[in-house]
């Protein structure tokens, strides 16, 4: 195997941990390979014939000590301990240079923790987990990567019977909120305090010999800053279970997501989410409130008025984060913080009275800026914005930068469902146009693109499914 494990998460925590191999669905096909990111995995190595046999469980993956991880989490509010992979496996972590990277396989079979679940993954999660890691990736949020994709003989019950596959995918760690709740729950605060180490070192490697303090302030920074970038691109994840929070603030565990179309901020995708508690709009305060619970996991490990001085850092973070992506999308760094503030309030106003494109709206803005006269929307009814706009930045639009950061290509619910149906038929030619379109969502040559389209009224998505 071209790839370097080192292993260490199952050679230091056998006590949440159960070691097992992949358990393969019948015959294998690798559908898509994420080839940059191998080549940073393996240094340029070329990829084997075998690799989606060791990925898809047919072989063993050499150097890999493939584990199954125990945690807690709050889902939906309610503790629930009885958590774990049950359907993943952490195959290890791969070492490149300095680098360490955890490499693991979701659907590889049903594990200790399956609690009566058949351990398996869909076509269809499967895929679009890989669209939104690397669509997340290439606008720079903090995500898990996709970096395999590969397809199975098994035909997977859902609401109806679905295609199955295993997605590789990689992170910084998979250590998750839920991780310390399970050690806080059984009373392992030795494993706690290790793991939480552990952690720091991997993520953050120049806080190893910080406080835990100062290692808590930066969790919760990390926090705010990811959910500030998921604001900033209208990005819903759909189910922010403790149990799906990184510890490395990385976009990780993806349910039934959605970007905005239009701008109804409001509006929610996971079916199974009635109350509304997920939404685009909640979520700052639900990564707040996930911070706490995590607070109170490590509480033995850290005097209970520095868990409050770091949390307390939290929405100031986040408005800073969340101001300085705005202002970039918008082009005005050289406008007053306060000002700003109006002015992307005075837009979003805009946008979701008008139900505009949330992703196209800040390309007719360039487009305005660069006729010196209002496009598309501001054109139709943003008259009054435009010239509040004009009056503040007074001609020193940031055109360059905005076109760094508007992306015309993102995922959008109605386009994945096509690469779906496609792939579900065995054809992978939509899957790779739209991958290589997200990778490089801010091409100029995208402007005409099929895949920088919104849906049309018909096209629209009210609901996404929650099964995977």
């Amino acid at each position: 195997m071209p790839i370097v494990f080192d292993n260490r998460f199952a050679r230091k925590f056998p006590e949440i941990t159960t070691r097992q191999p992949i358990k393969p669905d019948g015959e294998v096909n690798l559908r898509w390979l994420n080839s940059p990111l191998w080549a940073e995995l393996t240094n340029g190595e070329t990829p084997p014939a075998e690799l989606s046999q060791w990925l898809g469980g047919l072989e063993h993956c050499p150097g890999s000590d493939p584990v199954a991880q125990k945690y807690a989490g709050h889902q939906f509010g309610h503790f629930n301990p009885y958590l774990g992979d049950g359907r993943g496996l952490l195959l290890g972590q791969a070492v490149v240079g300095d680098k360490i990277t955890d490499i693991h396989i979701k659907g590889a079979g049903p594990t200790p923790y399956s609690r009566g679940a058949d351990g398996r993954a869909v076509l269809r999660s499967s895929i679009r987990e890989l669209l939104a890691s690397e669509a997340l990736h290439a606008l720079t949020i903090p995500t898990t990567r996709a970096l395999a994709l590969i397809s199975t003989q098994g035909k997977i019950q859902r609401e109806r019977v679905e295609p199955g596959a295993m997605l590789a995918r990689t992170a910084t760690t998979h250590v998750r909120f839920g991780h310390f709740e399970h050690c806080f729950h059984r009373g392992l605060e030795d494993t706690m305090h290790n793991l939480w180490q552990d952690t720091i070192e991997v993520t953050w490697p120049h806080l190893a010999d910080a406080d835990i303090e100062e290692q808590f302030s930066q969790v919760v920074k990390s926090t705010a800053e990811m959910i500030a970038a998921w604001q900033a691109y209208g990005f819903i994840h759909g189910v922010m279970n403790t149990d799906n929070m990184s510890l490395a603030g990385e976009t990780f565990d993806f349910g039934p997501y959605a970007f905005l179309d239009d701008y109804q901020p409001e509006k929610i995708f996971n079916h199974t989410d009635a109350g509304g508690r997920y939404g685009l709009l909640q979520q700052p305060g639900v990564g707040l409130w996930n911070l706490q619970r995590l607070a109170q996991a490590i509480s033995p490990l850290i005097e209970a008025d520095k868990l409050r001085a770091a949390l307390d850092t939290y929405e100031p973070e986040l408005r800073k984060a969340y101001l300085n992506r705005m202002t970039k999308r918008l082009g005005m760094s050289s406008v007053p913080a306060k000002e700003r503030m109006q002015l992307v309030g005075g837009w979003l106003s805009l946008l979701e009275v008008n139900q505009a494109d949330y992703q196209l709206a800040f390309r007719d803005l360039i487009d305005s800026l660069e006729a010196k006269e209002p496009k598309g929307l501001l054109a139709q009814s943003g008259d009054s914005w435009w010239q509040e706009y004009n009056n503040v930045v007074n001609g020193e639009s940031d055109i360059d930068v905005m076109k760094q950061v508007n992306p015309w290509v993102i995922v959008r619910t109605h386009h994945a469902q096509r690469v779906i149906e496609a792939a579900e038929t065995g054809d992978d030619s939509l899957l790779h146009d739209y991958v290589q379109a997200l990778m490089t969502p801010f091409s100029e040559r995208l402007r005409e693109s099929p895949w920088a389209k919104p849906p049309t009224a018909e096209e629209q998505v009210s609901e996404l499914s929650c099964s995977s």
